[in-house]
C-alpha cells in the first residue's frame, strides 16, 4: 500500500484533517498519514495563504464563491462548470461534509397530499449580513406581501435566532434560499436544505441551477425579469393550493449526485502517479513572483487591513441587528 503525507490548511475551523471525504477516500487506497511538517500533497481551501509555503502538491477545495487559480495549485475542486484536464472537478457544496445529509434526504421525501394549514408563509435564515443584498431586497419585497420569518441573526425577527434552522423551515410554505452572490455554477446547500424541510425553494445564484435540480420543484428566480416578478409568482402559489402541491410535490432530482465515485477517480488519478508526475501548476519565474507578491499582500492584509474590516463589519452588525 503506498504511504502518503498529506497536510490540510488554510480551511474552516470546523474542518477536521482526520474526518472528511478526501482523507477517507484516500485510505481506501493508501496508508494516509496526516502531517504537520514536510507534507508530500497539501490540501488547500479559501481562508488563507499558508499553502504557499509548501512546495510540493497542491490541491485546492473550496466552498465559497471562489474561482481557483491554476497558476498556484495543480488541482481544484469548486462550482465552475469548467473543464481542465485531469486538473479539475465540479464539486458543489451540498455534494460534501455536513450538507451531504440533506441532499441524502431528497431520494425519500413524502408526497403531499393536501397543505398543512398550521404553516406560516415563507422564512429566511442569513447570519452572514456582508453579502450581496439582492437577499435583503427579496426579502423586503416579499414582506410588503406577507410577513417573512426570519430566523438567522440577519434582520431577525423572531426573538432571536432559531436553534434548529431545518425545524425552523419545516414550519413554512416558502424558503427564500438565495446565494451569497449570482455566479455561474454557485450551488451551496441552500436549495437543498429547503427541498429537505418540505418547503419550496425561492432560489437565485447559480443561473444554470436548472442543470442540478428539476426546475418544476422550485422557484427558479433566474426566470423573472425583476424582484417583483418573482414575488408575483409566489403570491400565484401562495393562492392556489393545486399549483403550489404540484410544485411541492415534484421530484427536485435531475442526476443521482449520491455517488463520490468522480471524486474517487479524480483523488486517484492524482495520488496514484508519481509525485513528479503529478504536477500541474507551472514552474516559472513569473509564477514564482506570483506567489511572492501573494505573500508580501498577505502580510500586509493581515497586519492594517483585517482589522479595518473587522471594525466594519461589527459596525454593520450592530446596524442591522445581525450581532
Amino acid at each position: 500500500m503506498k504511504r502518503i503525507r498529506i497536510k490540510f490548511v488554510d480551511f474552516a475551523t470546523d474542518f477536521n484533517p482526520e474526518d472528511n471525504e478526501f482523507t477517507n477516500i484516500l485510505r481506501e487506497k493508501y496508508d494516509v498519514e496526516i502531517v504537520d511538517t514536510n507534507p508530500e500533497y497539501v490540501f488547500h481551501s479559501s481562508f488563507g495563504s499558508n499553502y504557499l509555503k509548501y512546495d510540493c502538491i497542491r490541491i485546492f477545495y473550496t466552498g465559497e464563491c471562489i474561482t481557483p487559480d491554476f497558476n498556484l495549485t495543480d488541482y481544484a475542486l469548486a462550482f465552475d462548470r469548467i473543464t481542465l484536464g485531469d486538473r479539475y472537478l465540479r464539486m458543489p457544496l451540498y455534494r460534501l461534509f455536513q450538507y451531504r445529509k440533506k441532499y441524502d434526504m431528497l431520494f425519500d421525501r413524502p408526497n403531499f397530499d393536501s397543505i398543512d394549514k398550521s404553516k406560516e408563509f415563507c422564512n429566511f435564515v442569513v447570519s452572514n449580513c456582508f453579502a450581496d443584498d439582492i437577499r435583503l431586497k427579496i426579502y423586503e419585497a416579499l414582506s410588503r406581501y406577507k410577513k417573512v420569518n426570519s430566523g438567522g441573526r440577519f434582520r431577525n425577527n423572531v426573538g432571536g435566532p432559531v436553534p434548529d434552522k431545518f425545524e425552523f423551515q419545516r414550519k413554512h410554505k416558502f424558503s427564500i434560499a438565495f446565494e451569497n452572490g449570482v455566479y455561474d455554477g454557485y450551488a451551496t446547500e441552500k436549495i437543498v436544505d429547503a427541498f429537505a424541510a418540505g418547503t419550496v425553494p425561492i432560489y437565485l445564484g447559480d443561473p444554470r441551477i436548472h442543470l442540478d435540480f428539476n426546475e418544476n420543484s422550485f422557484i427558479n428566480g433566474h426566470r423573472f425579469g425583476s424582484l417583483e416578478d418573482i414575488v408575483k409568482r409566489v403570491e400565484q402559489l401562495d393562492n392556489d393550493d393545486e399549483k403550489y402541491l404540484e410544485m411541492l410535490n415534484a421530484n427536485p432530482i435531475i442526476e443521482d449526485q449520491r455517488s463520490n465515485d468522480d471524486l474517487r477517480s479524480f483523488l486517484f488519478n492524482i495520488f496514484d502517479q508519481d509525485k513528479e508526475s503529478a504536477k500541474r501548476r507551472p514552474n516559472s519565474s513569473f509564477s514564482k513572483d506570483q506567489e511572492a507578491f501573494i505573500r508580501r499582500y498577505m502580510k500586509i492584509d493581515r497586519a492594517v487591513f483585517r482589522r479595518i474590516r473587522l471594525v466594519k463589519k461589527k459596525l454593520y452588525r450592530i446596524v442591522n441587528k445581525a450581532n
